[in-house]
């Protein structure tokens, strides 16, 4: 009995195998949205104070992560949507990452730069 269930077995596998080589696959189209969304543009910052403070949100009032030092090329994430005075400056506050670190800082401490080559200029200037 186990061997004409084993037979059966194989057979159906031998014949469904047979049967679906000759079909084509159906290729499905995707349409990408016309958005923005799979671009990556990439702002650059470059620390033009001599400790500009990393917060843990848009806030002077935030818990401080630590200091970046002055010449330092930070890579921006996003901003505040509206600008923030700070001692007598206006300026958006910046969500950043600097050397394994993410956290909020206040964009009138930095020069904003479209690429990195050219923040990298700036901050060999600057040292």
């Amino acid at each position: 009995m186990h061997k004409s269930m084993l037979y059966f077995l194989v057979f159906t596998c031998i014949t469904l195998c047979g049967l679906s080589c000759g079909r084509e696959a159906e290729v499905e189209t995707i349409t990408l949205p016309p958005t923005s969304v799979l671009s990556s543009r990439t702002t650059w910052g470059v620390v033009t104070s001599n400790f500009l403070r990393l917060r843990e949100r848009p806030s002077k009032q935030a818990r401080m992560l630590t200091g970046i030092p002055r010449g330092m090329i930070v890579e921006i994430i996003s901003k505040t949507e509206e600008k923030s005075v700070i001692e007598d400056k206006t300026d958006y506050w910046y969500h950043i990452t600097f050397d394994g670190d993410r956290g909020w800082v206040f964009g009138a401490y930095m020069v904003i730069f479209n690429s990195q080559k050219d923040a990298g200029t700036y901050a060999q200037d600057l040292l």
